[in-house]
């Protein structure tokens, strides 16, 4: 059975994120964080995607280069997304995760994790989240429609 995920908002103010991957989805992911003052590491073995050095040299981000995940990073981790290349691995990084009770978002699984991101959608003191069950295709279309109903 699939998980059945309790929509939440959840401050992230000061705490650690721990990013394992450096790709275009975990690049993104990174952005989305960075509007809410967390701590972010990255873990990667390559960089594939060139703004996480603009991101380091702005302090915005650490990154632990060339490196494979290893226990000893979730040390004084409030969150974790797993986003390599490598499916087998980030479903074993979620586990591990899970079972210490580190909220952990997967990349490439809608199930081998406690947390997802959801779509959002901000606009002067509202904010809407935005989740279409593990689908961020959806949840984007929605967020835009969304979007087109506050211009009007």
């Amino acid at each position: 059975m699939a998980n059945k995920f309790f929509p939440v908002s959840i401050d992230l103010n000061n705490k650690n994120i721990l990013i394992v991957g450096a790709g275009k989805i975990a690049l993104r992911k990174v952005k989305t964080l960075l509007d809410y003052n967390c701590n972010i590491t990255v873990i990667t073995k390559e960089i594939f995607e060139e703004n996480f050095f603009e991101l380091e040299k702005e302090n915005k981000i650490k990154i632990i280069k060339n490196q494979e995940f290893e226990e000893k990073f979730l040390v004084n981790i409030f969150l974790v997304v797993v986003a390599t290349d490598n499916e087998v691995l980030n479903d074993k990084i979620s586990k591990l995760c899970m079972s210490k009770n580190i909220l952990v978002n997967n990349i490439s699984s809608k199930d081998e994790m406690n947390l997802r991101f959801s779509a959002i959608y901000e606009k002067d003191d509202i904010q809407i989240a935005i989740s279409a069950n593990g689908n961020p295709k959806k949840a984007v279309d929605i967020k835009n429609k969304i979007k087109d109903i506050f211009k009007s």
